[in-house]
C-alpha cells in the first residue's frame, strides 16, 4: 500500500498532470485535444497521460482513429488520511490491487482497444465485458443495429457480447430496442455466455 501511495502522490506532483487531469474533468479528450488546449506539445501530453495511466488516474478507450482518455473519477473520491492512515480498513489497497489487475487483464485481451479473442476465464471476460460496455450511455436506448456496430468496432463477435449484456441485466431489450441499465447489477453474471 504505502508504494502504491507514495506512486499516487508522486504523479500528481506535477503541475503540467494537474493542468491534463482539470481538463480531463471537464471533458473526456483525445492527446491532440488537450494538447491545443493546454498549449502543450502533443508528445507532452502523451509522456503525461502514460504516467497517469500507470497510477490508474486515467482510464483509455478507442472510439474510431482516436485514443480518448477520461479521469477515473472513484480514485478521486478517497481522501488523503485514507491514503496515508489505511484507515479504511485495506480497502484502498483492494481497489488499487483489483484495477491493477483490471488493466492488465485489458493490456492482454484489449491491446489497443480492440478484442480479439474473448477470455475463458469468467472474471477476465467480465473485465473485457465491462470495458466494451463502457461505450455505452446509461438510461439510453439504441436499435439493434447501434448496439452491434458499437461492439464490433472493438469485438467481431456482436451477438454473443450483446447476449452478454443483456443476460447479465446491463441492457433490456424489448421489440428490437435496447436499453442501457444507468445502474446495472454487477453481480449477476449467470449468463455471460461461456
Amino acid at each position: 500500500m504505502e508504494h502504491e501511495t507514495l506512486c499516487l502522490l508522486k504523479t500528481v506532483a506535477d503541475e503540467t498532470r494537474i493542468r491534463i487531469l482539470r481538463a480531463l474533468y471537464e471533458k473526456d479528450c483525445y492527446v491532440e485535444l488537450l494538447s491545443e488546449r493546454l498549449n502543450l506539445s502533443a508528445a507532452t501530453v502523451s509522456f503525461h497521460m502514460k504516467k497517469l495511466q500507470q497510477a490508474g488516474l486515467v482510464d483509455s478507450r478507442r472510439e474510431q482513429y482516436y485514443t480518448i482518455y477520461s479521469v477515473r473519477r472513484d480514485i478521486f473520491r478517497h481522501t488523503l488520511e485514507e491514503l496515508i492512515l489505511e484507515k479504511d480498513g485495506g480497502e484502498t489497497a483492494e481497489a488499487l490491487r483489483e484495477e491493477q489487475y483490471r488493466r492488465k487483464v485489458l493490456k492482454s485481451f484489449m491491446p489497443n482497444g480492440i478484442c480479439e479473442q474473448m477470455p475463458a476465464q469468467l472474471k477476465k471476460r467480465i473485465i473485457v465485458y465491462r470495458e466494451i460496455f463502457s461505450n455505452f450511455e446509461g438510461g439510453r436506448t439504441y436499435t439493434e443495429k447501434e448496439v452491434n456496430e458499437i461492439i464490433a468496432r472493438i469485438h467481431a463477435d456482436y451477438c454473443t457480447v450483446r447476449r452478454g449484456f443483456i443476460g447479465m441485466g446491463w441492457m433490456q431489450r424489448n421489440n428490437g430496442i435496447y436499453t442501457v441499465n444507468p445502474h446495472p447489477d454487477n453481480d449477476h453474471y449467470e449468463d455471460i455466455n461461456m
